[in-house]
């Protein structure tokens, strides 16, 4: 199956999640944005550039609701491991019954394949898998029984495939519409005329790439991609960590010279406006703006070894948003000397916090 590369490790995806307020955040930077989207218009279309869990993009929906209650919604979600797609899946039901105009469509190709993936038959010579579920009734208990119906296809194409250089990619191109049959009539317009048009209005890219990544190819494999499929006067959000936080402190504690946070939002936007994307666009970039969450705290010491919020929990969770290769990891741990300066260093920690930055770009011709 080839090598696992660490921030693909599902256990310490979950562990991450689970012991950090990481998902309220980003949700909560992106709520100004959704409310500011387009009062005017019969639809609006947004892509959720890794859904992960799907906590964010549930949260967007509810946003969009709250601000939008009668535009429809058509929002699409990239997401290339089975586990994340089910358990993306297992957030909409109450989505469909809150905000019946809605759309959810799922696919696992690779950035530069997302505008291709609405209307190709092959991409790299492998058929697309379409599947349509048409949601009947009007309830979100129907609603999740239908859903899990999607099973079987998921089962059977949604896998992946790693090569020699330990890099992931889906063993087919796949792609899973979603919508309310009794609301069918108001994205018909859309289904039948639109649907070929791969222009967003909002694209979230969130811990789209590795930190440690050169700003190179950060641009190239993510963020020019996703600027080719904005609309007009459309927004890509991009938010990553970027240090000067707890993980950044532990870090340097354990390896001296390590920079697992080598550039940052600034770097990107210097890096754009010298290297354009595309002859004829034009866009606006956003002054990049931090924000923090914390490791959530347990009521009590006996809790927290029951549940994982002790020293191992923060730990890991450190070694998780550093992207720390497991070999090196594995180094440091067969020292107890280091062992014992970095559980002194994280026991100093009375909040451990982490910090990211957020920042967008508009596209403006």
């Amino acid at each position: 199956m080839g090598k696992k590369r660490f921030f693909d490790d599902r256990l310490k995806y979950l562990s991450f999640i689970q012991n950090t307020s990481e998902k309220r955040a980003i949700s909560m930077e992106l709520a100004p944005h959704i409310a500011s989207m387009p009062k005017n218009r019969t639809f609006l279309r947004i892509l959720d550039a890794g859904t992960g869990d799907g906590t964010v993009k549930s949260n967007v929906i509810k946003t969009f609701h709250k601000y939008h209650p009668y535009t429809s919604l058509l929002i699409t979600g990239k997401e290339i491991s089975y586990e994340d797609l089910k358990n993306t899946l297992e957030k909409m039901p109450d989505r469909f019954v809150e905000h019946p105009n809605l759309l959810v469509t799922m696919t696992n190709v690779k950035f530069a394949e997302l505008g291709h993936i609405e209307n190709n038959n092959k991409i790299k010579n492998k058929k697309v898998k379409t599947y349509t579920l048409i949601l009947k009734e009007d309830n979100s208990y129907d609603f999740h029984h239908q859903i899990n119906k999607l099973n079987n296809f998921i089962k059977k194409y949604w896998g992946i495939e790693i090569d020699n250089k330990s890099r992931t990619s889906y063993a087919h191109p796949c792609i899973i519409r979603i919508y309310r049959e009794d609301h069918k009539r108001y994205l018909e317009p859309f289904l039948d005329n639109d649907y070929e048009n791969n222009n967003y209005d909002l694209i979230i890219a969130s811990q789209a790439y590795r930190a440690a990544s050169l700003v190179e190819v950060k641009v190239n494999n993510v963020i020019a991609p996703l600027m080719r499929l904005l609309n007009k006067s459309g927004r890509l959000l991009v938010t990553h960590s970027c240090g000067g936080d707890s993980v950044e402190k532990i870090i340097k504690i354990a390896w001296k010279d390590k920079d697992p946070f080598p550039n940052n939002a600034r770097d990107i936007i210097d890096y754009l406006k010298n290297n354009p994307v595309g002859e004829n666009n034009k866009y606006s970039y956003s002054k990049p703006k931090f924000y923090t969450f914390n490791f959530k705290r347990s009521p009590d010491q006996t809790v927290s070894e029951l549940f994982g919020h002790g020293v191992d929990a923060k730990w890991a969770n450190i070694l998780y948003i550093g992207q720390i290769p497991e070999k090196e990891i594995q180094e440091i741990e067969k020292s107890s000397a280091a062992q014992k300066k970095i559980k002194t260093a994280i026991n100093k920690e009375d909040k451990m916090f982490f910090r990211n930055e957020i920042f967008s770009i508009k596209k403006i011709r």
